[in-house]
């Protein structure tokens, strides 16, 4: 058997998943959050989010003008939806970051604990840091219409 079907063969898949799991294993901490060095870190970060939304503005547009419908481009639209919002507010979070009073950034044993919302913009930049309500939710929508694709051929 040549290829992927080979794969299905238990002798194959007992060596991926023991490779796999020592791929886990030998995993060392990660930060979430990384810094970007400076403000020409911040500002090559910005300009990718820039060309991520135009990006997701150009697909829409094309899926729009080519008038595709019916099984799974429904899904693909929310997704692209959903991550152009998801650049929008990441490239705000971003530019509020220079901007948020350090005295509002409450630390315990250096690592951030509490945030102090004292006005409309420490609420909109608190709410901007939770990007991910919306950036989960698209590759949901993503994986729906991947799914629907599949099913139709």
């Amino acid at each position: 058997m040549d290829g992927w079907p080979r794969i299905m063969n238990p002798e194959y898949r007992v060596k991926i998943i023991g490779l796999l799991a020592l791929f886990v294993l030998a995993a060392q901490n990660a930060s979430a959050v990384q810094s970007h060095g400076g403000s020409e870190g911040l500002v090559s970060h910005q300009i990718g989010h820039i060309l991520f939304a135009i990006g997701m503005g150009y697909l829409l547009s094309r899926i729009y003008s080519m008038k595709l419908h019916g099984g799974g481009w429904l899904e693909f639209k929310v997704f692209l939806w959903l991550l152009l919002l998801w650049n929008v507010i990441t490239f705000s979070g971003h530019w509020m970051d220079e901007y948020v009073s350090a005295e509002n950034i409450i630390r315990l044993n250096g690592i951030i604990a509490y945030f102090v919302i004292e006005d409309l913009m420490g609420l909109v930049y608190y709410m901007s840091r939770l990007d991910h309500l919306v950036l989960v939710p698209s590759f949901f929508f993503l994986l729906l219409s991947l799914r629907k694709w599949s099913v139709s051929q």
